[in-house]
Formats: C-alpha cells, sequence, structure tokens
C-alpha cells in the first residue's frame, strides 16, 4: 500500500498523534475516600438500596517493558487495589491486606485487620456509588528482604462530573506464603499547596536530547529540552524527505494545574496545530491529541510511547481521524537517539 505524504500527519508523526510516511511499504493523596462522604450510608444499607453498577474505569496494569523486581510486586499490588476499588468490593479490596495490615484515612483514622477495613470501605463504596480512583506510582524501594516501600499519587473522583481532587499515599508491600501484600497503605491529605510545575513535567525527562525515526524515503528529528524556566519541554522537529527538509515544527509539554494532567502544544510550518494530554499507563505515555491541518481539516488520535531504555522509545497510533474519516491504526515504531557526530566522537 502506498502512503500519502500529508503535512498534518507528519506534524502529528512528531508529536506522536498519528503517524503517515513516505514508504512505499507500510512500516503514550487525592484520598480513597473523603471524609463526610458516609452521609447517608446507614440509612441506604438498612432500607436495602444495592449501589449503582459503576461505569468501568481503566485500571493500572503491570509494566509492559522490563523493570524491576520491586516495581513489579507493587504495580500488581496496585493493579489489584485499583480493580477491586473500581468493582466497589469492600472485601476483595481488604483481601489484599495481610491479615494485620492496616490503614490510615487522610484524618488519620486508623483501620486495622481485614474486616475493620472491609466494613469501612463497603460503608464507604454504598454510599458513594460513583467514586473512581487512578492510582500512579511515583517511587519504589527495597527496604528489607520481602518488604518494599512505594510512595504515589492519586486522583479521586466522587462522581463522574465531579473534578478530581489529586493526592498521595505511601504504601508498604510484604510477602507473605509467595504473595505481596499491603502491610499498610496511608493516605495524605492534600495541603493545598501549588504543585511543582518542574518535578511534574521531569517525568517525561526521558525525551530530552536528539532522536531519529529513519524510513526508507523520509526521516524525522527530534531534538528536546528544557526551557529557560524549567517548567516545560521544548521538543522541535523536522521532516526529511528524499534528503530534503519538508517541514518543521515546535512541541512545548507542561503541566496543567486544572486537571492535574501533563498537557502538550503543538505548531507546524505550515499552519497547523493541535494540542492534548498525556496519561501514564505502566511504562508507558498515552498521548490523545486533537488539531486542524493547514488546510482547515480536523485531525485527532491517540499515541502510546514506552520508554525502553536511554537510547530507545518505540511509539504507536491508534484512533486516528482525519477530516472526520477514520484512518488505519499505525504498529509500534522504534525511534532512537541519534548517534553522535564523527566530529563529536575524535573529541
Amino acid at each position: 500500500m502506498k502512503h500519502v505524504l500529508l503535512s498534518f500527519g507528519f506534524v502529528l508523526a512528531a508529536i506522536g498523534v498519528c503517524f503517515v510516511t513516505a514508504d512505499d511499504k507500510p512500516k503514550p493523596a487525592a484520598p480513597l475516600k473523603r471524609e463526610g462522604d458516609k452521609k447517608d450510608a446507614k440509612a441506604q444499607i438498612s432500607a436495602g438500596k444495592g449501589a449503582e453498577k459503576p461505569a468501568k474505569v481503566p485500571t493500572i496494569q503491570p509494566a509492559a517493558a522490563p523493570s524491576s523486581p520491586p516495581e513489579d510486586a507493587v504495580r500488581q499490588t496496585i493493579a489489584a487495589l485499583s480493580k477491586a476499588y473500581h468493582q466497589h468490593d469492600g472485601r476483595e479490596f481488604a483481601a489484599i491486606f495481610t491479615a494485620d495490615g492496616e490503614y490510615v484515612d487522610e484524618k488519620g483514622a486508623l483501620f486495622h485487620g481485614r474486616q475493620a477495613i472491609a466494613d469501612e470501605f463497603a460503608t464507604f463504596f454504598t454510599a458513594n456509588s460513583g467514586t473512581s480512583i487512578e492510582l500512579q506510582i511515583l517511587s519504589v524501594r527495597t527496604i528489607a528482604p520481602n518488604v518494599i516501600a512505594a510512595d504515589g499519587s492519586t486522583r479521586f473522583m466522587r462522581a463522574k462530573n465531579e473534578a478530581p481532587i489529586s493526592g498521595r499515599f505511601k504504601l508498604v508491600c510484604v510477602k507473605d506464603s509467595g504473595k505481596w501484600l499491603v502491610a499498610s497503605l496511608r493516605e495524605i491529605e492534600p495541603t493545598g499547596e501549588i504543585a511543582n510545575h518542574h518535578e511534574q513535567v521531569q517525568q517525561l525527562e526521558w525525551l530530552i536530547g536528539d532522536w531519529i525515526d529513519e524510513g526508507a524515503d523520509a526521516r524525522v528529528f527530534f531534538t528536546c529540552r528544557w526551557d529557560e524556566s524549567g517548567n516545560f519541554l521544548l521538543r522541535d522537529f523536522s521532516v526529511h524527505v528524499a534528503g530534503q527538509k519538508a517541514m518543521t515544527g515546535t512541541q512545548r509539554i507542561g503541566y496543567d494545574p486544572v486537571t492535574g494532567h501533563l498537557k502538550t502544544w503543538i505548531f507546524d510550518s505550515a499552519g497547523g496545530y493541535s494540542d492534548g494530554f498525556f496519561h501514564r499507563e505502566g511504562e508507558s505515555w498515552v498521548l490523545q491529541s486533537s488539531g486542524v491541518a493547514a488546510d482547515g481539516r480536523m485531525a485527532s488520535g491517540t499515541s502510546v510511547f514506552t520508554h525502553i531504555d536511554r537510547h530507545r522509545m518505540s511509539w504507536e497510533g491508534v484512533d486516528r481521524v482525519l477530516g472526520g474519516e477514520r484512518i488505519a491504526d499505525i504498529g509500534k515504531v522504534m525511534i532512537v537517539r541519534k548517534p553522535p557526530s564523527p566530529t563529536a566522537q575524535a573529541k
């Protein structure tokens, strides 16, 4: 199949919304619960009213890319907690804890043992049938044989149409009879402080440097760096076809304090533009973007960036729409760090 070279296609290729090549071959603590949310819960239970079935929410999956055993253990435990939470199953949620495990809520209330944790979350889920949560691991460390500690962030939503609340949590996991369980889960109440933009964007710092995607007839070059403030990543790109520069563009990546997500804005030399939001899934970053081509056609798509190692990343594009028409998905494409020039090597 012959792929057509579209200017906006290359812009989206460079920033990861969609990818069109000029090749003859087809070649991404808000609290778990909050005080005040239990009102009327006991009345609902005594009246025999069941909670509404919650909308299906994607859960955190174990990392697809190679990671350390401690990271794998924590990710699997977090995935189990997330699954039980979105099923609104207090007993299943408590079963992921050790027999004498503890849960400490954002107000400091302690619930010790599986039964106390199960009762607390069963009451909470009954009173909050639309609640959902996103959990993200920020750091993992081994503190003793078969004992792992982790810090993470949460995005808590009490109901589907309400704004999410961001927060933090601390987790201790232990290996019990060959299975990793939660010994302690402690929520940290939001302080109301403004998020540190640099620390948020730093999650994508591995993009910094010079990168290249090379096809039979086309090459896309990327250069990423911090801006002067240290709060944004600037990513320039250029598209070369048959040895000639066909298009250039720039991307800015920053933190959006309103949504709590990393946001990107993209502009190309032909006049097209787009923006979108990143969210993390395991070792991959998913970018959902939409924009306008230079000829006025609307475009949108989803990209998945996966950090493999310091010299390689993969990219794939799905759910791509251009001018109201669905276009084919693109499978994984390998993007590699550009090798130093012979002159630089000699120095």
